[in-house]
């Protein structure tokens, strides 16, 4: 006998970002553990999933021993985690997401293809996009081109890493997204990475935001977003601080 899943009409993600683990000055430890921190406190919350908006890693460089130890924490994670690279850990050849691939992890689904990729998660009625960054440049746009929202979900979440760029302004810094870009796309959520303070960054009709960093004490101080979608509302967004 088969049976069908009752529609849904909420949903809970986390989203994290800018861990930099193995840090390129040395503290490895405090990056595991501030990854470790927010992976638990997170999970208090009761995530549906899991969005980590790149910079999971601090250089392409890091030793497989940092590498594999990442992977076996997110394979751990009792919830799908959807995953891009940033700036530190982008697409370029013999790259950590390049030497291994984190889609074998039955869990976490790797949105890698440089001209952006969508997947469904039929369970939970949602439709994640996200692109993989080959190079940090000011050509480089994290957001654009994203694919029309698929009709079967309630949800449309899209990943970006790149600098927030406010309408009226301009900037030659890499990969910008900017604000009317926001306003323009089909999500119901943008999860941001790059900021390393928490910045809500709502346009038109899409709820967007950085996260912050869970490893840096920058603005607020260490922090990961919770947001609350339902069929019935915008979505809601808190930032929380990460206690130690």
């Amino acid at each position: 006998m088969t049976t069908t899943q009752p529609p849904r009409t909420t949903l809970r993600l986390a989203h994290c970002s800018d861990i930099h683990l193995d840090d390129s000055h040395g503290a490895a430890a405090h990056y595991r553990a501030g990854f470790d921190r927010v992976l638990e406190q997170m999970q208090q919350r009761r995530p549906d999933v899991v969005v980590i908006a790149g910079d999971l890693f601090d250089t392409n460089r890091v030793p497989d021993s940092t590498v594999t130890w990442a992977m076996a924490r997110l394979e751990a994670q009792p919830c799908p985690v959807i995953l891009i690279p940033g700036n530190h850990d982008c697409m370029e050849p013999g790259g950590v997401f390049t030497r291994y691939d984190f889609d074998a992890i039955n869990n976490v689904e790797m949105l890698a293809a440089e001209a952006g990729e969508l997947r469904v998660l039929a369970d939970f009625q949602l439709a994640v996009w996200g692109k993989g960054m080959l190079d940090h440049c000011a050509e480089y746009r994290p957001i654009d081109d994203a694919h029309a929202k698929p009709e079967q979900v309630n949800w449309y979440v899209g990943l970006g890493h790149g600098m927030y760029v406010p309408d009226g302004e301009n900037t030659y810094r890499s990969s910008p997204v900017y604000q009317h870009a926001i306003a323009s796309s089909p999500f119901d959520y943008l999860a941001l990475g790059h900021h390393h303070a928490a910045l809500e960054v709502h346009a038109g009709g899409t709820a967007a935001a950085y996260c912050g960093s869970p490893t840096d004490t920058v603005g607020r101080g260490a922090t990961y977003a919770v947001i609350d979608l339902n069929t019935a509302a915008p979505a809601q967004v808190e930032i929380h601080i990460v206690t130690p």
